[in-house]
């Protein structure tokens, strides 16, 4: 018997909301979550940080409510947050993606992330302290 193809995106959806709102109840008592993961092998390579450098600090703070941290890390964390939880909580309601929105949502973050890798580092070239 085969799972329709709708089924696994809607079970997709609803774990991805899950997943976020698990993480910010065992955020929410203060406590950094030690996620146990190496250090980003780009940086560790180039000493430069890659566009997703500092992304899940970003997403933590985002969970534990302290937005001004969160955009501190990197500005897409909350963002990110926010289209998990729309995107999951949507697919779980039944609402349906196509895939030519989203592949073009993708593209358009992915410019964007870059953008926004590009003008960090031309901060953290210009004397903007880099984050540990």
């Amino acid at each position: 018997m085969s799972v329709r193809r709708p089924m696994l995106v809607r079970a997709a959806g609803i774990a991805a909301a899950t997943t976020v709102l698990a993480l910010a109840t065992r955020a929410g008592d203060g406590r950094a979550l030690s996620l146990g993961l190496w250090r980003c092998p780009v940086r560790q390579l180039t000493g430069i940080p890659c566009p997703t450098c500092y992304l899940t600090r970003s997403v933590l703070a985002t969970l534990q409510g302290d937005l001004t941290q969160a955009l501190h890390w990197h500005a897409f964390g909350p963002l990110l947050v926010a289209l998990t939880v729309v995107l999951g909580v949507w697919v779980g309601l039944g609402g349906g993606l196509s895939r030519r929105p989203l592949l073009q949502g993708a593209v358009v973050l992915a410019a964007l992330a870059v953008g926004y890798w590009l003008l960090r580092l031309w901060g953290w070239s210009h004397g903007q302290p880099l984050p540990p």
